[in-house]
Parts: C-alpha cells; structure tokens; sequence
C-alpha cells in the first residue's frame, strides 16, 4: 500500500475550496430559512381606481399564511367587513365587502407565515377618485 501526501499548496487550496463551498451553502439556506411571506396580487391591485364597489376583497400570497387581521378604512373611518381570523392556512383569501362608497380606501393586514412570523402589510385603492398615496394617514 502506497501513500501520497498532498503538497502543502495543494492542501491549502483544497481547504480554501472547502471553506468557500461551505459559505455560499450557508448564505443560500439563511436566504431560504429567512424569507418572510409577501403579498403577491390583491383585488383591486395597490394603487388601483374603480368605478364602482367591489363585491369582495382578494389576497394571494407566496404561500400558506394564516389571515389574522384586516381592516379596512375609509380615511381615519373604520369600515365593518366582518372579518375573522380563520386558523386554517391558505395562499389566498376573499373577504365579502358590503357596498363601498366612493373614496379612497387603505387595506391592512397582518399574516402568520409557516416560520410562525407575523407580518404586517397593506395597500390603498379608491373608488370614483385616485388611491392614498403612499403616506398619506400610515
């Protein structure tokens, strides 16, 4: 049985390969393990402006979240939309709206991703009139 040593530059830029391997590896599965859940469309879309009220309110997120909170404002007015927190979890939700009146709406929300984060969004839309705009009353 014969044994080869390795050259100690040979063994240095193997470890060097080694140690770089096992960074990029601990970078990508950090990204992975940390990316949050985030809104991916609404009805109506952030920023929209309708004509007229819509029947219900649509979220679809990037994965399963749980719908804790949604509030719905006219200006400072709370709007009643009957909303309760479901604890099934679910990539996209319809909420039931009574008639809006013009204005222009905020939507708030908060979600609880599978990671067991909480995270808080929201978006505006008018109806008959522009959208807030971003700032304006957050």
């Amino acid at each position: 049985m014969k044994i080869k040593f390795v050259s100690s530059q040979a063994f240095s830029l193997m470890t060097m390969s080694m140690r770089c391997v096992v960074l990029i590896a601990c970078v990508f599965v950090s990204s992975i393990v940390s990316a949050h859940n985030v809104l991916k469309s609404s009805v109506p879309a952030d920023g929209a402006t309708l004509e007229g009220s819509p029947s219900e309110l649509a979220l679809e997120f990037n994965g399963q979240v749980r719908l804790v909170k949604l509030n719905l404002k006219i200006g400072e007015e709370e709007v009643e939309v009957g909303f309760k927190p479901n604890p099934t979890a679910a990539s996209s939700f319809a909420i039931p709206v009574p008639e809006l009146s013009p204005g222009a709406y905020a939507l708030e929300f908060s979600i609880i991703g599978a990671d067991g984060h909480t995270v808080a969004g929201h978006f505006n839309f008018g109806i008959g009139m522009p959208a807030a705009q971003e700032g304006a009353g957050h």
